[in-house]
């Protein structure tokens, strides 16, 4: 972050009077969001985990700019915070600190750059160093690094990504930055030695309503994956399917190696009144080590909210099958989510076959112009021997300016 700044200053001296009259014709915006979170886990571990019963009122708010081009560049600079008013339990161990708003918001992180970097476009090129939001197939966290897409050929697009750290700035969570973690014998022993996560992705647009990807990514020692997918996208029907294949090296955390199988099939009606949509998929991971080190940087199949379907993302063995309905309109955006995971126990001495079952309700209802309600409501069901069983449920006013 601290050379992002310096190209800032860089552009500000070399090419003061554009430059000036770039920054002046801006775009800013933000938000500022009451939170009220409560979760009950049956049972609960109170090892600094997140199967914690409590709740929480807090404050947050963000603040985004976003320059005008000057030639082909423009600047993004964004900072978000959060001030927790209440907490049920101030004695609370998570590992963003203590008091029930740390399992969201860290103790050292409450006030945190967001979405900030430069950023190159040229029509076919964009590139964009900093802080970065966008996300792929198996990157959805936010991370520190670089993404340059190139679209010189009309049928490839080409995407390389950088990633030096990555964690979470959000409206509803703060999490610490963090480097990709080395291992050995199930301890961490500092981190990866070369920069970060390098990735590389291909998508071919075959026709208009069918494309086909392949992409792959590598951290020197500690992890690497390749992966494919093809998916097709009509007026009334969507559909696609992929598989990862992941290399589990010397450093890693997983001794096995993983892989993850997706499919996914859906309807979808759009009209004046909105859009109505319905989605059936099916996830396998491995039985070695399920997801393994796939998880670290997010990933987009997971049909649960991105703070759940833990059994997906850290057990191993699962068959996942989950279906999804939803309508969105220009002032609602509502879903129901339900998926039923056998799986088994992240402990590969346990051999045992568990079963659970999730719910997610999402419900966005613009109130106003600049004001919206949110909902989340996720219950988890089943083998709580395995995974212990949430209720999770909160609530967010949100102001936009």
């Amino acid at each position: 972050m601290k050379i992002l700044f310096l190209i800032f200053i860089f552009f500000g001296f070399s090419f003061a009077n554009n430059f000036i009259d770039a920054i002046k014709n801006g775009q800013t915006d933000g938000d500022i969001n009451l939170l009220f979170d409560y979760v009950n886990s049956n049972p609960q571990d109170k090892n600094q985990t997140k199967y914690q019963t409590g709740s929480f009122l807090a404050t947050t708010f963000g603040l985004y700019y976003k320059s005008a081009f000057y030639t082909n560049f423009r600047i993004n600079i964004g900072f978000r915070g959060a001030l927790p008013l209440w907490e049920q339990s101030k004695k609370s161990s998570y590992i963003g600190g203590f008091g029930s708003a740390a399992r969201d918001f860290w103790d050292n992180n409450r006030a945190m750059i967001a979405r900030s970097y430069l950023e190159y476009f040229d029509g076919d090129t964009s590139i964009k160093a900093g802080r970065i939001e966008d996300g792929s197939d198996l990157i959805s966290n936010h991370f520190d690094g670089v993404w340059l897409s190139n679209k010189s050929i009309g049928w490839l697009l080409i995407d390389f990504v950088y990633m030096n750290q990555y964690g979470m700035v959000l409206d509803r969570e703060l999490s610490g930055f963090d480097k990709i973690q080395r291992w050995s014998n199930g301890s961490p022993i500092g981190y990866t030695r070369y920069g970060g996560a390098y990735y590389l992705g291909l998508t071919f647009e075959v026709l208009e309503w069918l494309k086909l990807k392949a992409y792959g990514q590598i951290v020197p020692d500690i992890y690497s994956y390749i992966a494919g997918k093809v998916a097709i996208d009509t007026t009334y029907f969507e559909a696609q399917a992929g598989f990862i294949g992941g290399y589990e090296h010397r450093y890693s955390e997983f001794s096995d190696n993983s892989y993850l199988f997706h499919s996914d099939v859906g309807g979808k009606f759009e009209g004046d009144f909105g859009k109505v949509y319905a989605n059936f998929g099916y996830i396998n991971t491995s039985n070695g080590a399920g997801m393994g080190s796939l998880q670290i940087s997010g990933n987009s199949f997971n049909p649960f909210f991105y703070f759940s379907g833990d059994v997906l993302n850290y057990h191993r063995a699962v068959n996942l099958v989950y279906g999804k309905i939803g309508y969105e309109a220009s002032f609602l955006d509502v879903y129901l989510v339900y998926g039923f995971n056998w799986f088994k126990n992240k402990l590969t001495t346990d051999y045992t076959r568990y079963k659970q079952g999730e719910i997610n309700l999402y419900f966005d209802w613009n109130i106003l112009d600049t004001a919206n309600i949110i909902i989340h409501f996720l219950n988890t069901h089943g083998s709580k021997s395995a995974i212990p069983n949430i209720t999770q449920a909160n609530l967010i006013f949100k102001i936009r300016f």
